[in-house]
């Protein structure tokens, strides 16, 4: 293996270099961060790499497995690098700063606690962020247009989730962590019932990964309210616009795997509990009327376990829990009388596509105009 490692860590060293190399100077001052995030895990894995090679050590037979796992590790990270946080500062260059600006205000008027993350127009796979980068992810053209902005919101309650350190987010987080243990106590009550044999057959292990899958959907649903919260009624209706154009069965619930992401119709449910908690209730009928449409066209309807994985008195619960999370980080709640220019557009972006969806597309430009030349002239 020593010959296979010699030669393989050399292109890897080789390919670690020319990403440096196309990480440029003179970046957009929102970008700085990034790059220097991307310069020093580069220089890390350069460093990691000639370990492999150098180190005695690596090259004794015992240490080979462990050599494996490191070299795999290390191709992971490189992997990430070259296919997400150097691209985003490749092109960085050519983006017009809107999405920058955009982020940065809704950071001022919601008094959001953390640093903004940077944003990328160039996903693949509609909004996302990642962590190790701080990076959001968007589609190439979505700075054109407005109905799924309110995502943005969502992606940036995830870095109130990871980060540590600041003291500003830890109510938020204990919130978080207090819902889970809620939800664990109770599915493991249920689980303890169904090892009684008073449940029924089979219910035991979906329960096990339930109980897996709800780390992760905690967190799913701490970021829909945290976007619901601080927007109000706009991302309540960009969750629907997302689950009729990608969405699959909406009460989809894992039976012999484990997900990372709720079924859509109990984050619906809990965004409009959010809503109606803020003083949205009409809003959140008028909501909930279409969504039911929606559910209905599918053509799916929930299985007896649905209910069993996603009771409503959590799932509110969940609403409860997160208001108080996000008030006691002193972020600003949507109301009916809240004025500011991100919230406003956004909100009335889905005024004007409901009073006329034909004619939404004219006064959609007309909107991401006037957005776009108030975002300018703020800076």
């Amino acid at each position: 293996m020593n010959d296979y490692f010699e030669g393989t860590v050399k292109q890897l060293l080789r390919r670690s270099e020319i990403l440096l190399g196309n990480i440029q100077s003179g970046l957009p001052p929102e970008f700085h961060l990034l790059e220097q995030l991307c310069r020093q895990k580069l220089t890390d894995v350069m460093k990691d790499l000639h370990v492999l090679i150098e180190n005695p050590q690596m090259q004794q037979p015992q240490s080979q497995p462990l050599r494996l796992r490191k070299y795999r590790r290390l191709v992971e990270s490189l992997d990430l690098l070259e296919t997400c946080a150097v691209p985003a500062l490749a092109r960085a260059q050519k983006s017009d700063g809107f999405l920058y600006r955009l982020v940065q205000q809704i950071r001022s008027e919601i008094n959001y606690p953390l640093l903004p993350p940077a944003v990328s127009p160039f996903s693949q796979n509609y909004f996302y962020i990642i962590e190790d980068f701080n990076l959001i992810f968007v589609p190439f053209s979505e700075g054109n247009f407005l109905l799924h902005l309110p995502d943005i919101y969502h992606e940036l309650a995830h870095p109130l989730v990871w980060e540590k350190g600041y003291p500003a987010i830890k109510p938020y987080q204990i919130s978080l962590i207090e819902s889970l243990d809620e939800v664990r106590s109770w599915l493991h009550e249920e689980l303890e019932k169904h090892q009684r044999g008073r449940g029924p057959y089979g219910y035991e292990f979906y329960l096990r990964q339930w109980i897996r899958s709800w780390e992760d959907w905690g967190v799913e649903f701490y970021c829909d309210l945290f976007a619901t919260f601080t927007l109000g009624p706009a991302f309540a209706w960009s969750h629907l616009h997302l689950c009729a154009a990608r969405g699959g069965n909406p009460f989809e619930i894992p039976l012999l795997s484990v997900t990372t992401h709720p079924a859509d119709d109990a984050r619906m449910e809990t965004i409009l509990n959010g809503l109606s908690m803020i003083g949205f209730s009409r809003e959140a009928a008028r909501i909930e009327e279409e969504w039911e449409q929606l559910t209905k066209a599918s053509g799916f309807s929930p299985e007896p376990e649905y209910k069993i994985c996603f009771p409503r008195r959590i799932l509110k619960l969940l609403s409860e829990k997160a208001l108080m999370g996000v008030q006691a980080m002193q972020c600003r709640i949507a109301s009916g009388q809240t004025s500011a220019l991100v919230h406003n557009t956004l909100n009335q972006a889905w005024d004007e596509f409901w009073r006329d969806p034909k004619g939404y597309m004219v006064k959609e430009g007309k909107l991401v105009e006037g957005l776009r030349k108030q975002l300018s002239g703020s800076q």
